[in-house]
This record gives C-alpha cells, structure tokens and sequence, in this order.
C-alpha cells in the first residue's frame, strides 16, 4: 500500500516536505493542487490584486521530484483561486489550457501525473461537455500511465455519472496496465463521524466499482480543526485522527482494499493572509503519537496588563511548550524524523522557529512520518 499525500502548495506544507528524507519522499504519492499563490505586492491598493502562481507551479517542478508521483491538480476553493486558476479551468478544446499546463510540468519533472477536471461552461450543452471530457482524458491516456479523478464526497454526488460517462475509456486505460484513480476527498472529518463517513461512502465505493471494475480507489480526509480549542482543552488535550478510523471502517466494509490518503493533518480550509500574532496568542506545539492520535500543549503569554505589551518572548514560550510535551507520556521516539528532533531541540535550547507556521511544519512532518511507519509496517497496523 501506498501512503497518499494531498497538498494545498502553502509555505508550511513545502517546508515540511522539503525536511522529510529522500527515502521517506519516494515512498510517498503526491497530490498537488495548484492553488492562486502568494499575492504580489502592489503600492496601488486600488489594482486588481495579483497572484504569485508561478512561484507555486516552480515548486512542483523542482520540490516532488523525489516523490513516488506527483498527481496535480486545481483547487476548487473560491478563496485560493485566481484569473489564472479560472483560466486553467477552462473547458474548451478539451481543456486545452489545462492539458498544457500539465505536460509543461512532466518535462521539467517526469514524476508528475494529471488529474481530470470537470468544469463544463455555462453555455456547453452536454454533447459539447462530453466532447469536451473525452478529448482531455484521450489527450492524458496517450502520455501517462497514471490519471486521477478527485470527488467531494460531501459536495460532489453525481461523480458517478463522470465516471459512468468515461467508463469505456477508463476501462479500456486499466486493461492497458495503466492506472485509473479515484480519490474520495472527504475534507474535515468531526470527531466521532469516521463510522458515518464510512457508512454512506461504501455505496459509493460499490457503485464506482460496478462502472469502472480495476480502478485504484483511495480516501483522502483530516481531523485536524481550524482551532484545536474547538474540540479540546486550553492548555492540552488529545484528540483521535478520524481520517484513520474511516479507511479503517471503509476497508472492513470492502472486499477489496481502498488505499490510504489524507491532507498530512492540516486543515483543509487555508488562509494565504497571515493575521498579525497578537501578543495573547499562545504558543502551542503539536505531537501526533504511535496511536493515531494528536496531542498539544499549549503556554500562555504574559501579557503588562497596562502597556499590553508582551512581557515574554515568543521563543521562550515555544521551549516551554516543548518541555511539556517532552514530558508527557504520550512522546515517543520517531525515527528518521526531522520534526521530532525540532520538538527535542527545543525542550533543551533555543527554539529553531517561533513562528506558528514553522511549527505546524512540525507537526506534519512528523505526522507523515507516522504514517509511513504504519503503512510500511505490519499489515496489522494501519488497522489497528
């Protein structure tokens, strides 16, 4: 089994992959959505805003090389799209824009694999919209042995009449040797919803199965909250990685296997505007731990009630929170692992970063890390 790796291509993911070793990267499958990028800066506060996408499309060439694939795609989030995401999204000629892109990608980097879109215009009729789908699949089986499909399960109900509709195309890819995936994006899992999620999908799972037989089937999700308050304690607490438990409950259910994906626990939703850290912010480190779960501990500031200045430094405040969890029962060793010697550095010296996004870098490197080690262990421990 392959572990799936879905990135939304901000700084701190980049980090995170970038510190993993060699041999943890080319173990991992890719899933990169293209997103806006950094917005430029401009004096003229009234221009159109503009976004960095080319320093975004560099990085995939130059950072996933050492993957085992590099499958990319387009966000489908408002608030991470551009004219140039739009544009790449266009429909007509078979996706002609997107097509391109993509094989402009695999000539600097032969690791990178597509993913079909579906984004019919708003005038096509469905002739014109399955022309349309069946010249860019055509154009993507003819220069790849892998192509992806990515379905919301939760907003995305009718994926199955895609694939119904690419059915003879895709079945004809598989009996060629090549690889069709179908990846089952169920975003933020609830805590205590894994069982839910399941119970629902395995229909789908089942009717996606009975179209398109060989496909490669994975499900991709987080448990990891927006704010870790909004489902746990102040100063620490630990939560369960429901992402886990529903590739479990889905497996139980099949009788063939699904493979196992999820966002490298980061929260879906993503914000490219950095909010000033305000002085009452704490600061909190994150540790995922040998059995699927997470656990933080988090150090208040201290805080001149009357200058409201801060009367602890950001650093001294991250070494504590490492000396914390350094403490805590649930820390454990992670071999090969960058952010578990972050964490240690920390509890015995000057931090390496005060910053919340280097620190998220830790906790998904060595989340990732976590899960190659299950995935790569005994059969049992990726169920259990």
């Amino acid at each position: 089994m392959t572990y799936h790796l879905l990135i939304k291509t901000a700084d701190a993911e980049f980090r995170a992959w970038k510190m993993l070793s060699d041999e943890r990267k080319k173990k991992i499958s890719v899933h990169c959505e293209i997103t806006r990028g950094r917005k430029k800066p401009n004096k003229d506060k009234s221009a159109p805003a503009e976004y960095n996408i080319s320093k975004v499309l560099d990085r995939i060439k130059n950072e996933f090389k050492q993957s085992r694939e590099c499958v990319v795609d387009l966000t489908r989030e408002e608030t991470l799209a551009s004219t140039e995401t739009e544009w790449l999204s266009q429909s007509n000629e078979g996706y002609r824009n997107w097509v391109s892109i993509v094989n402009e990608l695999s000539r600097e980097n032969d690791q990178i694999r597509p993913t079909i879109l579906i984004n019919p215009g708003p005038e096509d009729s469905f002739e014109e919209f399955r022309d349309s789908l069946f010249q860019q699949f055509d154009s993507f089986a003819k220069e790849y042995d892998l192509i992806a499909y990515r379905a919301s399960v939760l907003h995305d109900g009718g994926f199955i009449d895609d694939l119904e509709i690419l059915s003879d195309r895709i079945n004809k890819y598989c009996a060629d040797g090549n690889t069709f995936r179908l990846i089952l994006d169920f975003e933020y899992i609830r805590p205590q919803t894994a069982e839910l999620h399941a119970s629902y999908a395995v229909n789908l799972v089942r009717e996606a199965r009975k179209v398109t037989p060989d496909i490669q089937i994975v499900s991709v999700g987080t448990s990891f909250p927006k704010n870790v308050t909004d489902i746990g304690g102040e100063e620490n607490d630990e939560f369960s990685l429901e992402e886990v438990a529903l590739h479990r409950a889905l497996t139980r259910l099949q009788n063939t296997p699904i493979e196992y994906g999820d966002y490298g626990s980061i929260n879906p939703i993503r914000n490219d505007v950095a909010p000033p850290v305000g002085v009452y912010l704490r600061a909190r480190i994150d540790f995922p731990t040998e059995n699927n779960t997470i656990v933080y501990h988090r150090v208040e500031p201290i805080v001149d009630p009357d200058s409201k200045k801060l009367l602890t430094s950001r650093s001294s405040m991250y070494k504590r929170a490492a000396k914390l969890l350094v403490a805590d029962e649930r820390f454990s060793l992670v071999s090969d692992c960058w952010g578990y010697g972050e964490i240690k550095h920390a509890s015995e010296s000057v931090p390496s970063g005060s910053s919340p996004s280097f620190w998220i870098s830790v906790r998904m490197e060595i989340h990732i890390c976590r899960r190659l080690d299950h995935i790569m262990g005994p059969a049992s421990d990726l169920l259990s």
